[in-house]
């Protein structure tokens, strides 16, 4: 029952980060290259930095297509929901918590 419920967190911290990523380069008015692009080193840049400085290869994202997909499809439905999100005013400001508070639980359940 852990390994699912750290699996579940991995997800919902990778949307969230996708989704914060996916923000701010709309914010920038980037076209759907830079969006997927921001969304994807938002979402894995810091796991895949950790990964590779503990030695822990191939790093987590490469293992399973799972962070792929999720990534790509919270940066597209971002993107066609991004202006009904956008009266939120606290929501960037929600996804990055959100994605900070979940990888830090991540984490501190494997150590």
């Amino acid at each position: 029952m852990p390994t699912h419920f750290l699996y579940i967190i991995d997800i919902l911290g990778t949307i969230s980060f996708a989704v914060s990523g996916a923000f701010l380069a709309m914010e920038k008015k980037l076209d759907l290259f830079g969006v997927l692009v921001i969304s994807f080193v938002t979402a894995i840049g810091g796991g895949t930095l950790r990964d590779i400085l503990i030695g822990n290869l191939p790093v987590s994202w490469l293992q399973n297509e799972t962070a792929t997909v999720v990534i790509f499809c919270s940066a597209v439905v971002t993107m066609f929901f991004g202006k009904h999100l956008k009266h939120l005013s606290t929501t960037l400001f929600l996804f990055d918590a959100l994605g900070l508070g979940l990888l830090q639980l991540w984490e501190s359940n494997w150590e």
